[in-house]
């Protein structure tokens, strides 16, 4: 019986994985639809390349994991984080030129 259970457990983890996978997945097209150019106010060079650098992790993430959604998701939330810095970086550059 223990068996059983432990099955079902393992069963229900899988899907629990496979639907925050997807969410995630979903979430990261998102972001990457709205342009992060754009959702940053990049202007220079650089920001555009700090812009078009995550669109590539993106890609090469997605490609890399596709049929390993735990992994998929993990590489996915690494790089929720580096665009999170990336972006209070620009936020905190911006305050101090704006001078708030």
């Amino acid at each position: 019986m223990a068996n059983l259970t432990d099955k079902l457990k393992l069963k229900e983890l899988a899907e629990e994985n496979i639907y925050f996978a997807k969410r995630d997945r979903e979430l990261i097209e998102a972001l990457h639809e709205k342009d992060l150019a754009k959702t940053l106010g990049t202007k220079g060079r650089k920001d555009r390349k700090l812009a078009r650098s995550f669109e590539r992790k993106f890609k090469k993430v997605t490609k890399a994991n596709k049929k390993r959604p735990r992994k998929l998701s993990r590489a996915y939330h690494k790089l929720i984080r580096k665009i999170h810095a990336a972006f209070k970086r620009y936020l905190k550059k911006w305050h101090k030129k704006s001078g708030s």
